[in-house]
């Protein structure tokens, strides 16, 4: 069944379906040669396992860094609007002497604004932050007191902000690879301490216009029992928007070559690695223990296209 969705994409089903199903489909494409590199996503290429790199390996380094950089640049930005200008410092020295000269002479002067200025500096005359707070605070307007408080607010939430993404920019592990064994005719990955799985014949797949999804069968929570589907989005074309169906046809028949006719049909020589760029501090270790949980995850696969047609997935 072909559709298509509301942005005028033209794909095959509008919900999760077996693969599989579409093999003969794939296996007219006669374009297919083995190369020197198979090109991305693939990034391994053995006798027994072929890996396949997820999306979210393409997102950090367009979208999370540029927007740490962001954040510590609104933060930085903010924290410069809460204290006084170097013109409003030199102001209020220039204030302070002519308001003490011309109360000695007995002229009235603004007593208010005399002290909020005097608040500025210490006894031996040096400004400091701390200082102009005390001042804004003893002797400011209710205005301005309120504008600082709310330039205040938002330097520290840009600065929370900031804190937290480049944690997170840090920590964040590198995704695991989506590995397809041939031998056993199984497809793994984990993330986060759960791990996911299925046969081969039960993966799922669902085309969208931002990539391609597969559905594994995977823990709901880190080696707890209780299963779910898991989507995982892959991107043959490396787009993360405007992804069509043919898009995906040429990746879909180099998987079903592999799987049917292992590494002589997608590579020329014994093995092929992609060397991967040094973006992530480390990387997603492998749940242990880790064949058990795989075991217990394929004994209960079967049930995985069984929910195909209860997934509910937007346009």
């Amino acid at each position: 069944m072909k559709r298509k969705n509301s942005h005028g994409f033209l794909f095959r089903y509008q919900y999760p379906q077996k693969l599989v199903k579409w093999r003969q489909e794939f296996a007219k494409i006669t374009s297919i040669k083995p190369e020197d590199d198979p090109l991305e996503p693939f990034m391994e290429v053995t006798d027994d396992v072929l890996a396949v790199r997820s999306a979210r390996d393409n997102l950090r380094l367009p979208f999370l860094v540029p927007l740490v950089l962001g954040l510590w640049f609104l933060a930085f930005k903010f924290m410069g609007d809460i204290g006084p200008h170097n013109d409003e410092i030199a102001y209020a020295e220039y204030k302070i002497t002519y308001y003490e000269d011309k109360s000695r002479r007995g002229v009235p002067y603004d007593e208010q604004f005399y002290q909020y200025a005097k608040a500025f500096f210490d006894e031996n005359g040096n400004y400091s932050f701390i200082n102009y707070l005390n001042a804004v605070f003893r002797y400011g307007t209710d205005g301005h007191r309120e504008s600082v408080f709310f330039s205040i607010s938002i330097f520290l939430i840009a600065l929370f902000l900031s804190i937290i993404s480049t944690t997170y920019l840090i920590c964040l592990p590198r995704p695991t690879d989506i590995y397809f064994d041939r031998k056993k005719g199984i497809v793994y990955t984990w993330f986060f301490g759960r791990v996911a799985a299925c046969r081969f014949e039960n993966l799922g797949f669902l085309e969208h216009r931002t990539g391609l999804q597969l559905y594994l069968y995977c823990e709901n929570k880190k080696g707890k029992i209780g299963y779910c589907t898991q989507p995982i989005l892959i991107q043959p074309t490396g787009k993360v928007t405007l992804n069509g169906e043919k898009d995906n046809d040429y990746f879909f028949a180099q998987l079903f070559n592999y799987m049917d006719k292992g590494k002589s049909a997608l590579i020329t020589g014994e093995h092929f690695l992609r060397e991967r760029p040094r973006t992530y501090f480390r990387i997603d270790k492998r749940p242990e223990p880790f064949e058990e949980r795989l075991k217990t995850i394929l004994e209960l696969e079967h049930e995985l296209p069984l929910m195909y047609g209860r997934i509910k997935v937007p346009n």
